[in-house]
């Protein structure tokens, strides 16, 4: 069945909104409500206090997790989540999608028509959504503020925009970070809308940081509707930085073109067409583009649906207005905590078995050349003294996974009061639903073929400003495509950014393929990764590798307490340096903590001189 969502009715509704001037009493019984707003919720209580306290404790004693501050942020991100859930319980079964774009993209004007508001979010054009607002279906058309203390407040029929904000004085976003519209005309039962402020509006008094709220306010949403009004011609440099991150942030995007009406038709395939172009040149994947009128909706929405260039965006919606499971998301966020840490803490307690292992090695090796006083002999002791502190260290984070379970299990128990109800998506279910994915070998594979070939472009970009004589927008242009390709080469494995990289394959495969048979680009290249590796004294080691030299250097200098001078490339570890198999422990040990890698007994005996330790510290590094 199919449901005219934009009817022609709305675009002509009445604002509701109150335009006479606000009184100072007004003003001061507005502030003192939103202000005095709060909601009481255990749960949402306990997880503030347990993320405060058994959290951060936890966490400052697994020093060895690079990604913290990210697992922080992502502990954060599930508290606002549980902010919105507890003020407004019903939110927790919508599917958030997000309307965003930049401030005179028509945002606002979409979601009146979309929902057909009688309550309607200001429209005008210049900047007039300053703060995000939530609209969903309700049994009658109100509009509530959300307090900074998690409380909601029924608002007056005020206009909440810029010119409304500065009259105020001071910032309302700081006391009232969001609000929500419920409206009866809602067409879509499982879907919340978020008005978001436009990204790039003058900053005018307190209404400035609209693009750091615009962010805030995406981060909530999975699929957004990015408009772009069809009198830009395509997609500015503004859009394009902003669809670049929440790509990478892994959004599922559908462009909205905008006041169709203000353009022919066949005009408006050619914008479509220069949109989707710009996207596809800037690895940016997007789920579909549509034309969109708010006074001629059924017109452009059958022109959409005939037209080869355009999508259905009602098509889009209905697939997405399903009731969301939204316990189960945050959960999975939780989990991932999880995850991050116990790997960590994991790699900790292995690395500190290995040098038991090793020092046990070592140990044998000497009592078979005779050394066998182990009472006396002071290397013998050393042996033991390093054995029981890695024993212990080992002991200790073996105690940190069960401290994590432990605090991961309260985070859980807490979301579940939140929702009023226990899930059975336990922390065991989701590693049984990520395990194989995870543990894949022919996915790591195919991650790390495609890094090379990002790798090969981003040296192939550097060999061109190098090779060639380039005017100045050139070299700008070739330094902005190293930066692009070495972007995807730095990106860790997961089955996300797997997916990026399949399609950043998908977009270069031919060329890459048709330059690696170009043979005289093949042999330039060559020619130039050998003058690259050329030093003054040292064929060896190229500038950079000049940097990782000097670190390593330092490290071997200071364990073995020699002269900096004496640690040269081709210094032999034994016959050089006088390294018995005691310090070879010691110094593999000072090597992995100060580089931050692992290395094998396999790769130990491999290491036979200096320049052996730094090939294989600069591949880890890679």
């Amino acid at each position: 069945m199919s449901i005219n969502f934009f009817n022609d009715k709305f675009s002509t509704t009445e604002n509701h909104h109150n335009t006479e001037p606000v009184s100072l009493k007004e003003r001061y019984d507005l502030i003192a409500r939103i202000l005095n707003a709060k909601t009481s919720n255990e749960g949402l209580e306990e997880y503030q206090s347990i993320l405060a306290n058994e959290f951060l404790k936890f966490a400052s004693g697994v020093d060895s997790l690079k990604e913290k501050e990210i697992a922080l942020l992502m502990l954060q991100e599930i508290q606002k989540e549980l902010q919105l859930v507890a003020s407004y319980p019903s939110l927790f079964q919508k599917t958030i999608v997000a309307v965003g774009g930049g401030f005179s993209a028509g945002k606002s004007t979409f979601l009146n028509n979309l929902l057909g508001l009688k309550l309607k979010l200001p429209e005008d054009m210049n900047p007039t959504t300053a703060i995000p607002t939530y609209c969903l279906k309700g049994e009658r058309e109100v509009l509530m503020g959300f307090s900074q203390n998690v409380g909601m407040v029924e608002l007056p029929n005020l206009a909440f925009d810029h010119q409304f904000l500065k009259s105020l004085g001071f910032n309302l976003k700081e006391i009232m970070p969001f609000m929500l519209l419920s409206a009866p005309s809602v067409p879509f039962e499982f879907l919340c809308f978020i008005d978001t402020p436009g990204y790039n509006p003058s900053n005018q008094g307190y209404t400035g940081g609209d693009k750091e709220v615009s962010k805030e306010s995406l981060k909530h949403a999975k699929h957004i509707l990015w408009l772009v009004s069809c009198e830009c011609g395509g997609i500015e440099s503004d859009d394009l930085e902003f669809l670049q991150e929440l790509y990478e942030e892994g959004k599922q995007v559908f462009i909205v073109l905008s006041r169709a009406d203000r353009r022919a038709k066949s005009q408006l395939e050619v914008v479509a067409i220069k949109i989707r172009e710009t996207l596809k040149d800037h690895g940016i994947e997007f789920l579909g583009i549509c034309a969109y009128s708010a006074t001629r909706y059924q017109e452009y929405k059958e022109f959409s649906e005939e037209s080869p260039v355009f999508d259905s965006l009602e098509k889009f919606l209905m697939k997405l207005n399903q009731r969301s499971e939204k316990q189960n998301e945050i959960l999975g966020y939780l989990y991932e905590v999880h995850r991050m840490h116990e790997k960590a803490i994991q790699q900790d307690a292995s690395r500190f078995k290995r040098y038991q292992k090793a020092l046990h090695s070592v140990k044998l090796d000497l009592m078979q050349k005779g050394f066998d006083d182990f009472k006396n002999d002071a290397t013998f002791n050393k042996i033991e003294s390093l054995k029981k502190e890695f024993s212990e260290q080992e002991k200790t984070k073996r105690e940190d996974l069960a401290q994590l379970n432990k605090v991961i299990g309260l985070f859980k128990e807490s979301i579940d009061k939140v929702f009023d109800r226990v899930s059975a998506f336990t922390w065991e279910k989701y590693k049984a639903e990520n395990e194989d994915e995870e543990d894949d070998e022919a996915n790591y594979r195919e991650f790390e073929e495609i890094k090379k070939m990002a790798l090969y472009f981003r040296d192939y970009w550097m060999f061109c400003l190098d090779w060639y004589e380039l005017s100045q927008e050139e070299i700008q242009e070739y330094r902005e495509k190293v930066d692009y390709n070495d972007s995807f080469f730095q990106l860790d494995y997961s089955l996300r950014n797997l997916s990026i990289l399949k399609g950043y394959k998908e977009r270069n495969e031919k060329v890459y393929q048709e330059s690696l048979n170009y043979e005289k680009l093949q042999n330039d290249l060559r020619e130039w990764r050998r003058s690259k590796n050329q030093q003054n004294n040292n064929e060896t080691f190229n500038t950079n590798d000049t940097n990782l030299f000097e670190a390593i250097q330092a490290v071997i200098a200071e364990q073995l307490e020699i002269d900096v001078s004496q640690v040269t490339p081709e210094a032999k570890f034994v016959k050089d340096l006088g390294v018995d198999s005691l310090d070879i422990v010691e110094l593999i040990m000072a090597l992995e903590g100060r580089f931050g890698i692992e290395i094998s007994d396999e790769q130990v005996e491999k290491n036979v001189n200096v320049s052996d330790v730094m090939r294989y510290i600069e591949k880890q590094l890679i």
